[in-house]
């Protein structure tokens, strides 16, 4: 019997993370809040990996790392900061679709029903786009159109890196390993423009580690594990819901106010994203 808790896990996870972020952000830069993200994953993965240790498939997580975590991620943050998740997590969501359209430039063949969900996603980001009550969100969406490039492009990496063998932990570890050095001499080489939060202490560290690991540690985990024993199309489609989620979330927790148009666009990406993976 197939599970999707695994999927679902992961779903509930990163529908909640990005609502938290944009908080974080507001002490942190994003640099330097990608910086604590992904060095925080890496040091949470390091023991488990090394037990764990395979090096297959590690150019391939390591250059996923770079291109994803580092690169696409600090644009998807960007996004939050400046349109907010309720927005910024149906837009970076297309890049499932972005993936299918990889395929169709390596020569594989492409549903009808996926030139459709192109037009729903098409048509759900412009109708986000319009959502802001006036306030321009052009910007936001366009960094977190370019996050999904990223992301899309990631993604063929994590695959060659699984397909060469290489195992769920270690990969997960190489990736965030590759994007935390990238971002720490970035870090080091702009120092003096970044912000990093006085006074936050302990328990507020803590807090933003919670969700920085869940995200980064257990999110992923579940997404991996979930593929392995789930198929992935499922595997995918119940991720997809996460965006949604997200607004759902956002709203009840009173970090954000999605308006209807905003849950009108956000369905339609959503379900752009189920009909393009399912059928």
């Amino acid at each position: 019997m197939i599970n999707p808790a695994y999927a679902l896990g992961a779903a509930f996870v990163w529908a909640l993370s990005p609502i938290y972020y944009r908080g974080f952000l507001a002490k942190f830069d994003v640099l330097s809040f990608n910086f604590l993200r992904t060095s925080s994953a890496a040091a949470a993965l390091a023991i488990p990996a090394l037990l764990l240790w395979n090096s297959a498939g590690l150019g391939d997580a390591l250059l996923s790392g770079a291109i994803t975590l580092t690169c696409g991620d600090s644009l998807f943050l960007l996004s939050i900061r400046e349109t907010g998740a309720s927005v910024a997590a149906p837009v970076v969501y297309t890049y499932v679709l972005m993936i299918q359209a990889v395929g169709v430039g390596l020569g594989q063949s492409i549903p009808y029903s996926s030139f459709a969900a192109a037009l729903m996603v098409v048509a759900g980001v412009f109708i986000l786009s319009k959502g802001g009550g006036g306030r321009p969100r052009a910007r936001g969406i366009t960094l977190a159109v370019s996050a999904a490039v990223l992301w899309t492009v990631g993604q063929e990496f994590i695959q060659a890196a699984t397909n060469a063998g290489g195992s769920t932990v270690p990969v997960t570890f190489a990736r965030n390993l590759a994007a935390a050095a990238a971002l720490g001499v970035a870090f080091l080489l702009t120092r003096k423009n970044r912000i990093m939060p006085h006074g936050l202490g302990g328990k507020g560290y803590g807090v933003v580690l919670l969700f920085v690991l869940s995200d980064l540690v257990a999110g992923s985990l579940l997404f991996v594990y979930s593929i392995s024993v789930v198929v992935v199309a499922l595997t995918v489609i119940l991720t997809s819901l996460s965006p949604l989620l997200t607004q759902i979330f956002a709203k009840a927790l009173g970090k954000e106010s999605p308006s209807a148009i905003d849950y009108a666009g956000g369905l339609l990406v959503v379900s752009a994203l189920v009909l393009a993976v399912a059928l």
